[in-house]
C-alpha cells in the first residue's frame, strides 16, 4: 500500500502531474483572495495529492506490494550482515592462536564478507538502487491516473487551473476550492464492490458544521466534527457519501454563507441527489467543546433528529461525535 508512511522524503520530487504545477506564493496568494471575484470567469481549486494517495485503493494496494519487497530485501541484507560479523568476531577470537599466515586468510575472509555486504546495500538501497527503482515502477502509474483524474475534472467542471497543495504550500484558500476528495472519489470507483440485484445506497451529504465562536473558528472544531462524522457515516454498510468539496461548491452556487439551516440543507440535498443530509454546529470555550448535529430526510423534507455532545477536553471530541452519529443513524430505522 503507497500511503504516506511508504512515500519517501523526496516523494514530492516524483510527482510531475501535468495539471497540478507549483507557482511563486505570491500568485497563489492573489488567486486564493480573487477566487470570489473571478470564479465564475476563472475557477481554480487544488488537490492535495499527499492525501490522495494515502486514501487512493490502488496505492494502498501498491503500498503493499513495495512493503513485501522491502522485507525480502532486507532479510537477504541481514543475513550478508550477519555473515560478515560472525567472521569478525571468529577472527576476533582465534586471533592470538593463529599464525600469521592463518590470520590473513582469516582477516582476507571477513574483509570479502564485509565488501559482500557492503555491496549489496550500495545495490539496494543505494541511489538509483533496486529499492528506488521498484518504487518509481509502483508510483508512476499511480501518479498518472491522479493527473488523469485531476484533467478530467479540470475539463468536467471548466477549471482553468488547478493546484497540487502538497507542493504549493497553500495557507489560504476559501471553502470549496479543495477538490481532494472529489478525485479521490473519482479515482476509486474503479473499486467499489458492485452489490447483488437490489441492493440500493443510501446517499448522505454532510453540510460545514457550523463554527459560532471565535475559539471555535480558531481552532477549526466544526471542520473537524464534519471530517470526523463523513468517515463514522462513510464506514457504515450501503452507504455513499457525496465528496464535502462536492457539498460546498454547491452552497457556494447559492451564495450560502454561515451557518446551514435545516431548508437550506434540503435544498442543497435535493441538488446533490442525497438521501439525507446531516448539518450543525459547534463552540469552543477553553478546552470544552459543544456541538450539534441535525439528520434531515431529503426526499419527505423532514427533520429527523437533532443530537447534542459535549467533550470537556478535545482528546474526547472523536468519541462524542462516535456517539452522536450513532444516536442519529438510529433514528433512520425507527418506523
Amino acid at each position: 500500500m503507497v500511503c504516506k508512511s511508504a512515500i519517501r522524503p523526496d516523494r514530492r520530487s516524483r510527482f510531475r502531474g501535468g495539471a497540478a504545477r507549483i507557482l511563486p506564493p505570491a500568485i497563489i496568494v492573489f488567486l486564493a483572495l480573487a477566487g470570489t471575484v473571478t470564479a465564475r470567469e476563472f475557477r481554480v481549486g487544488y488537490v492535495d495529492y499527499d492525501r490522495v494517495i494515502a486514501r487512493y485503493e490502488a496505492a494502498l494496494e501498491a503500498k503493499k506490494e513495495m512493503d513485501t519487497v522491502r522485507t525480502r530485501f532486507e532479510a537477504k541484507a541481514e543475513s550478508l550482515r550477519s555473515d560478515y560479523e560472525q567472521a569478525k568476531r571468529e577472527y576476533e577470537s582465534q586471533q592470538l592462536t593463529l599464525s600469521e599466515e592463518g590470520k590473513r586468510a582469516k582477516n582476507a575472509e571477513v574483509e570479502q564478507r564485509k565488501r559482500r555486504y557492503d555491496s549489496y546495500v550500495a545495490e539496494v538501497y543505494g541511489n538509483k538502487g533496486k529499492i528506488d527503482q521498484r518504487y518509481k515502477e509502483l508510483i508512476a502509474p499511480i501518479v498518472r491516473k491522479i493527473d488523469s483524474a485531476v484533467a478530467k475534472l479540470s475539463a468536467d467542471e471548466g477549471f482553468a487551473l488547478i493546484l497540487d497543495a502538497s507542493k504549493a504550500g497553500i495557507v489560504f484558500a476559501q471553502s470549496g476550492l479543495d477538490l481532494t476528495e472529489l478525485v479521490t472519489e473519482e479515482l476509486n470507483r474503479e473499486f467499489t464492490p458492485v452489490g447483488p440485484a437490489g441492493t440500493v445506497k443510501k446517499v448522505y451529504a454532510l453540510m460545514p458544521v457550523h463554527n459560532t465562536n471565535d475559539q471555535a473558528s480558531q481552532d477549526r472544531v466544526g471542520t473537524e466534527v464534519r471530517d470526523f462524522a463523513y468517515r463514522l457515516i462513510g464506514a457504515q454498510p450501503k452507504v455513499s457519501m457525496v465528496a464535502n468539496a462536492k457539498v460546498d461548491q454547491q452552497l457556494q452556487s447559492y451564495g450560502q454563507t454561515g451557518e446551514v439551516k435545516l431548508e437550506n440543507a434540503l435544498t442543497a440535498g435535493r441538488a446533490l441527489d442525497a438521501d439525507y443530509v446531516v448539518f450543525g454546529n459547534a463552540t469552543k470555550q477553553d478546552r470544552r467543546i459543544q456541538f450539534e448535529l441535525s439528520l434531515a430526510d431529503v426526499r419527505l423534507g423532514t427533520l429527523l433528529k437533532s443530537e447534542k455532545g459535549d467533550a470537556a477536553r478535545p482528546e474526547e471530541l472523536n468519541d462524542k461525535v462516535g456517539a452522536v452519529i450513532r444516536v442519529l443513524l438510529a433514528a433512520i430505522e425507527k418506523p
